[in-house]
């Protein structure tokens, strides 16, 4: 059986009849989802509609071979697709060949990327994006996509991935918007964010059950794409054009390798994103079933996704949140429900390409729009305010950049910005003076509680590790609270939050040391961690300090007080 479970799906060995019904149903709700997302995501990656066919079909396949989510749903995503778009516009024309090339490569990129971090057990790289950065950036990301949907939803065509270069489009084709268009478009969109906040209840109202009135709504952009129809043939506005149904041939075109170099920081970029945004969806479906999720599986699972993609014609993709969580909402137990997908959306490449070919673009512009809402999530900023003022910094630094800069660029600089804070935080350490609870062995912050001091003893506990960052930080701020605390003879460094030392950091100690002595005062160590007092003793620095190193707080205030306050 072990042997079989490696082979096959673990969902396929243990499969119970009972999950067969809702399986079914939760493939063919993400599937009527799934038509409008993939032609509007490739349009919006600057690709053919059929590109989004391909991104959907195959990832499904290859994460139900893979994959641990019961419910997770990989293909094209909003994120993605202007991560796809603002890579490519630099190196090729949007629609041609070239441009085609490079989007199949760029998800192979990513896809081996991910492989190679899943092998070598680098779930980890995602914590470099901090939340606060991680939403500014999907917040700004959300908005450009916004206003990328502007031109298709009034009949426009702006070229460009950042807010300046959308902004002069709009200027400079203002004139050319067509009303027919915009109306359409509008209408499409008041009606979804209607039917989104009142639809269930009103349908509800109609005396339909709770499920039922949610998949209706959720079905909601097929429905009105096919009502649209009519309207869009009357009133002759920019549809998605010819869909070219046949399956391309499993091939990678040949690109230089100067180009292939230009794909690679991007590529890791759009990767990276794309893990972060599949492992935080996988992670919300496992706690709704108290299971949990293996990081490192879900980067070699996402990565087998993102490869298919880039052979089968697509391009990169993540797990979608909104798709995902419908089809657990539907009734998905297992990853057949995703097979029920791919069926029905090969099914639809097929045979539906007149069909697609005739879909208004100012709906699928409104599609994206209405689904992309949720994601501006300004309250982040509010609470990143209230919690630390850097966090409230990184947050409007890495909005302003990727609105400025565009997606691509802004990540670079999220990520810059997520390490630059963490940087200047470790750097500046936090110091407390220390003084004992009455009665106790608690040493506390004189400055938060009533404690009680030794005449002539100052304690201080060091909040950080110590490393080159922060050692002349924590040097000058050990002589300015001794130059204070005025008479004191004995000064104890706690270290009780001190995890690990480097080289800077010990001769820093034994420099503040030396300063010390030569103004008449003891420098005491105390609870000072394991693997830190294994490099003091390597070192040799722990006999420098012989006599002064304490085990507790409690065995240095003993030890350093005075023969009185032990007197009956």
């Amino acid at each position: 059986m072990a042997v079989l479970n490696r082979v096959w799906p673990v969902w396929l060995t243990a499969y119970r009849r009972q999950w067969l019904a809702g399986d079914l149903s939760a493939g063919v709700v993400v599937t009527l989802l799934l038509i409008p997302q993939s032609l509007a995501y490739a349009l919006l990656a600057g690709l053919p509609a059929q590109a989004g066919l391909y991104a959907s079909i195959v990832p499904l396949l290859v994460y139900a071979l893979v994959g641990r989510g019961h419910a997770q749903s990989v293909g094209p995503m909003a994120l993605t697709s202007l991560l796809t778009a603002a890579t490519l516009s630099r190196f090729a024309e949007a629609g041609s060949s070239d441009y085609l090339a490079l989007a199949l490569w760029l998800a192979v990129l990513s896809g081996v990327m991910l492989l190679l971090m899943g092998v070598a057990r680098l779930g980890f790289v995602a914590d470099f994006l901090s939340e606060p950065v991680l939403s500014a950036f999907t917040t700004a990301s959300a908005v450009l996509i916004v206003l990328s949907q502007l031109g298709p939803l009034a009949g426009l065509h702006l070229p460009g991935s950042s807010l300046p270069q959308w902004l002069l489009g709009i200027s400079q084709q203002f004139s050319a918007w067509q009303p027919a268009a915009l109306g359409l478009g509008m209408l499409a969109l008041l009606l979804l964010l209607a039917l989104r906040q009142w639809g269930e209840a009103l349908l509800q109202c109609l005396r339909l059950s709770a499920p039922t009135a949610r998949l209706l709504v959720r079905a909601a952009p097929v429905l009105l794409m096919l009502a649209s129809l009519p309207l869009s043939a009357q009133w002759q506005v920019p549809v998605v054009g010819p869909v070219d149904a046949q399956w391309p041939a499993v091939a990678m075109p040949a690109i230089s390798l100067s180009r292939l170099a230009d794909l690679a920081i991007p590529a890791f970029f759009i990767a990276l994103i794309n893990y972060v945004q599949s492992l935080s969806v996988a992670q919300l479906l496992a706690a709704r079933r108290q299971e949990t999720v293996d990081p490192d599986r879900e980067l070699l699972a996402l990565g087998l996704c993102n490869v298919a993609a880039g052979l089968a014609g697509g391009f990169p993709v993540t797990g979608g949140l909104s798709r995902s969580v419908v089809n657990a909402d539907a009734g998905a137990n297992t990853q057949l429900a995703s097979l029920v997908t791919a069926a029905g959306m090969l099914l639809l490449s097929c045979w539906g390409g007149a069909l697609l070919a005739r879909l208004p673009l100012p709906v699928l512009a409104a599609i994206i729009i209405a689904s992309l809402l949720s994601m501006l999530n300004v309250a982040s900023l509010r609470r990143a305010w209230l919690a630390e003022r850097a966090d409230a910094v990184a947050w409007l630094l890495t909005f302003g950049l990727v609105l400025l800069l565009g997606v691509d660029s802004g990540i670079i600089a999220g990520v810059m910005v997520s390490l630059t804070t963490l940087l200047w935080r470790s750097s500046r350490p936090h110091i407390a003076v220390l003084g004992r609870v009455p009665g106790t062995h608690h040493f506390r912050n004189r400055e938060r509680h009533a404690v009680e001091s030794l005449p002539g003893v100052l304690l201080l506990r060091v909040d950080e590790s110590l490393y080159f960052g922060n050692a002349r930080q924590v040097r000058q701020a050990v002589l300015a609270r001794h130059a204070l605390a005025t008479g004191t003879q004995q000064l104890v460094l706690v270290m009780s939050a001190v995890n690990r030392v480097d080289t800077t950091a010990l001769s820093m100690l034994a420099n503040l040391d030396q300063t010390l002595q030569q103004a008449g005062v003891s420098l005491h160590l105390a609870e000072i961690k394991g693997p830190v007092a294994d490099i003091l003793q390597r070192t040799g620095l722990s006999q420098q300090f012989a006599g002064r190193v304490h085990l507790s707080t409690q065995a240095a205030w003993q030890a350093l007080s005075r023969p009185a306050d032990y007197q009956i």
